[in-house]
């Protein structure tokens, strides 16, 4: 009796692992609502598993277990989460290796006591110690790696893939490997997951700082850019003051005249024109914050050339409770993303309006945009109409999550409204 409910416990936590995990290797939030879905897909799942346990026993189940669990989940992440059926695919299969441990860890335990009770008790424990393991050190690596270009993915895919293949093929269709001990035979797959989980860890590392490395160049390249500006505006600001100068009897002769007829309208007038000629060569100053003004004054010139009427409320202080590098990366992706966005749309309908400041010690910025077709959503992302697209908004929430702040995404009449909270 023992040993039928431990079995019936341990194929329950074997399902939820997989479902779980394979979840939050994409990148799913493991929120209410995001473990209350899994959890109803996982009932069906089961249900289904113990119908075909029942009419066919458990070497058929086994044998069409990928057709009644693992097909179904890729299925249900790439249309319900609207992820790609190629990376949906790729965590079923890397969460099916992360199993071998436990796996190999209750064949052991079975192995060594002779009991089958101690097999299951030792596998459920595994499985939920790696379910925990790997929710907090690994899943954030993968999600993010899975961003990356299709054929850097086909290196990560591939040992898990080949493991499913060879697992099944020489394990649960035929019995070719197992003529001889099987704690020999399941520690190859034990061991191989362990390297894959070092491999990920690694290459999430070195990922990670190249993309720092970007960032940092980015910035760089902006504060190149806003010294080449600044140097532009010393040089025109210079030799619009030399002209004033040469001008400048000319000039108070022409406003005296005008003020002596009672011009004074024309008068005021020429006063503003010479005012905003003076005024054009200066850059903006949008705050106190280098970083911002940098980034903001880099999008100038585009957000001019392409008539998108830009509003802006920002007051920040001179210091922020940010990195240079992920303020970067955060307010970047977003002006990125509401430009791409209003482009499409007739002039007089693009408009961006940015948000910044401090409260309670935190940074709150809210920017909106038009845009001409409306985004659909999956987990609080929009959905990218394109492939290869929609890393932006990923970025955001990596960053946001990275500094235990928060963000949204939504839309409101006829805007599309970012919301970040640092």
């Amino acid at each position: 009796m023992l040993t039928t409910v431990l079995s019936v416990v341990h194929n329950a936590t074997t399902l939820l692992f997989g479902v779980y995990v394979s979840a939050a290797f994409l990148g799913v939030r493991m929120n209410r609502k995001n473990i209350l879905r899994l959890l109803c897909f996982s009932l069906v799942v089961g249900a289904v598993y113990v119908g075909s346990f029942l009419l066919l026993g458990a070497d058929g189940t086994k044998k069409i277990y990928p057709l009644i669990v693992h097909l179904p989940l890729i299925l249900f992440l790439t249309c319900f989460y609207r992820y790609r059926f190629s990376l949906c695919t790729l965590t079923v299969l890397t969460a099916y290796l992360c199993c071998q441990i436990s796996n190999w860890f209750g064949i052991a335990a079975l192995n060594l006591t002779h009991r089958e009770w101690v097999y299951y008790c030792v596998r459920i424990f595994i499985t939920v110690l790696t379910f925990v393991l790997l929710l907090r050190y690994v899943s954030d690596a993968t999600a993010q790696l899975l961003q990356k270009p299709t054929r850097s993915l086909l290196i990560l895919g591939l040992i898990p893939f080949v493991y499913y293949l060879y697992d099944y093929l020489t394990g649960v269709y035929t019995s070719l490997i197992y003529s001889g001990n099987a704690v020999v035979v399941e520690f190859m797959g034990f061991v191989l997951c362990i390297f894959y989980i070092l491999f990920l860890f690694l290459y999430f590392k070195q990922y990670e700082e190249k993309t720092e490395a970007q960032q940092r160049n980015r910035l760089m390249k902006m504060q190149q850019l806003w010294s080449a500006k600044e140097i532009d505006t010393a040089r025109r600001s210079a030799q619009a003051v030399a002209l004033l100068r040469h001008d400048m009897r000319h000039f108070l002769a022409h406003l005296s005249l005008l003020i002596q007829n009672g011009e004074l309208d024309k008068a005021q007038t020429c006063i503003g024109e010479i005012t905003a000629a003076v005024d054009e060569t200066k850059n903006a100053v949008y705050c106190q914050n280098e970083i911002v003004n940098m980034i903001l004054v880099s999008y100038e010139e585009r957000i001019k050339e392409n008539g998108i009427a830009f509003s802006h409320r920002i007051q920040l202080p001179e210091t922020l409770p940010v990195s240079e590098v992920d303020l970067t990366s955060i307010l970047s992706n977003a002006l990125e993303n509401a430009v791409h966005a209003v482009l499409p749309l007739p002039k007089e309908q693009r408009r961006i309006d940015f948000e910044a400041r401090i409260h309670a010690g935190r940074l709150l910025l809210s920017l909106k945009n038009t845009f001409a077709e409306k985004p659909h959503f999956a987990d609080g992302l929009p959905v990218a109409a394109k492939a290869g697209h929609g890393f932006g908004t990923q970025s955001i929430r990596c960053v946001a999550e990275k500094l235990h702040g928060s963000c949204r995404f939504s839309v409101t009449d006829d805007l599309f409204v970012v919301q970040v909270i640092l």
